[in-house]
This record gives C-alpha cells, structure tokens and sequence, in this order.
C-alpha cells in the first residue's frame, strides 16, 4: 500500500520572512528596529514632543535595506510604531513619505497631529 503524499507548496519569501522578523522599540535611539534573523534590516525614527499639550510622536524616517523591500516588512515595522502611539494616548504626526502612504491607507489607525 503506497502512502498518499500530500503537496505543500513551499512558502513564499513574504511568509518566511514575516515569521523570523522582529519589532524593536529602541527608545535610548527614538527609533524601531525591524530584525531578521538576527541582522538589523531596518529602522524607523521618531521624536516626541508636546504640541497643543498632547503628547506627539513625530515619525521622521522609514529606512529598509532594499533586499528587504517589497516583502510586507515596512508595513511591520509601521505597525510596530503605530502601536506604540495607541498605547501612549499620542498623537502621530507623520513626516516620512512611506508612514503619510501607510495612514492614507488605514485611516483612523490613531489621532494625528495637525502639520
């Protein structure tokens, strides 16, 4: 009697890599890190201030090596920062490109700072 074998299709490089990536908050640097087995692949910087007597967090930059472009990874680090601003009861405001795309997209994710 011969054993059915069944196919599993292997994972995507997206699947792989979103489950060895880790979300670091760095807060001596203002800054996410975004690991990959083991390497630093990416960050994400902010500041913080108080505007209007809130507090906000200011996203300034989003820098991902390009390897790692196009594989979901930016969206994790972002959501990383985003919840981070929830849990704060902060204000965002975004300066960097890729987060101003990442908010357009997902409206209403946490209260913005006016620019």
């Amino acid at each position: 009697m011969q054993r059915k074998h069944r196919y599993r299709p292997p994972q995507s490089a997206q699947a792989i890599l979103q489950q060895i990536s880790q979300v670091v908050h760095n807060p001596v640097r203002e800054r996410f890190e975004l690991w990959v087995a083991g390497d630093l692949v990416g960050v994400l910087g902010y500041s913080t201030d108080c505007v209007d007597g809130k507090r906000t967090i200011t996203i300034l930059h989003t820098v991902l090596y390009d390897e790692y472009t196009g594989h979901g990874l930016g969206t994790r680090l972002m959501r990383g920062a985003v919840d981070y601003v929830r849990a704060q009861g902060a204000r965002l405001r975004p300066v960097c490109s890729f987060t101003k795309s990442y908010l357009d997209a997902h409206p209403g994710l946490v209260p913005l700072a006016p620019a």
